[in-house]
């Protein structure tokens, strides 16, 4: 049985070789609302919450002169690249380059390619992915015990990303020549089923 300390520390394996996911040459970016990610607060009350995710986008959050903030809607890349026992990696650069790695290495749990364990520090530039219809939950819900006790979902990439990737990997594999390593059933999985 691991300690929690011991937990954390087999899991932050990083995002390498992370590149731009194109389609059709076009590098994929989405729309993350800085205006509506200052106001989020935690504890906030669920019917508050859920009115500032629904103005997400409005183009005043951009504009100081009429609310607003600088830079209130920016543009965000996302990549892919690979975790370092296998598995997608998935990374989000900003407008000045910090790079966030938005998937998390967990033990013994590598999920098949397009798919990652979401790291729940970076909730909301997550849930602006899923918003622009990149990535998604799996379904039924499939979560794990992420770092700190947090809870990770196992996100999924939409059509037509999960194919670029998938085909990317194979691709590499054939390149490098190298076979997946067997998995292992991870044993903190729990499957949710139906409305919770």
């Amino acid at each position: 049985m691991h300690h929690h300390r011991d937990q954390v520390e087999t899991m932050m394996g990083p995002v390498t070789a992370a590149h731009p996911i194109t389609v059709n040459g076009r590098t994929v970016r989405f729309t993350v609302d800085q205006w509506v990610r200052r106001h989020l607060k935690p504890g906030m009350f669920e019917g508050m919450r859920r009115h500032l995710m629904n103005q997400r986008g409005i183009a005043w959050h951009n504009d100081p002169n009429r609310g607003g903030i600088r830079n209130g809607i920016e543009r965000w890349t996302m990549l892919a690249g690979r975790h370092p026992n296998g598995g997608t990696g998935v990374t989000l650069e900003t407008p000045d380059g910090t790079r966030l790695d938005i998937s998390l290495e967990l033990d013994g749990a590598i999920p098949p390619e397009g798919r990652f364990w979401e790291n729940p520090a970076h909730e909301y530039p997550i849930l602006e992915a899923e918003r622009a219809r990149i990535i998604h939950p799996v379904e039924p819900a499939i979560e794990n015990n992420g770092p700190y006790g947090a809870i990770s979902r196992l996100m999924e990439f939409n059509e037509p990303y999960l194919t670029i990737i998938e085909q990317e990997t194979l691709t590499n594999q054939k390149r490098n020549n190298r076979t997946q390593p067997p998995r292992t059933p991870p044993t903190n999985t729990r499957y949710r089923t139906g409305e919770e």
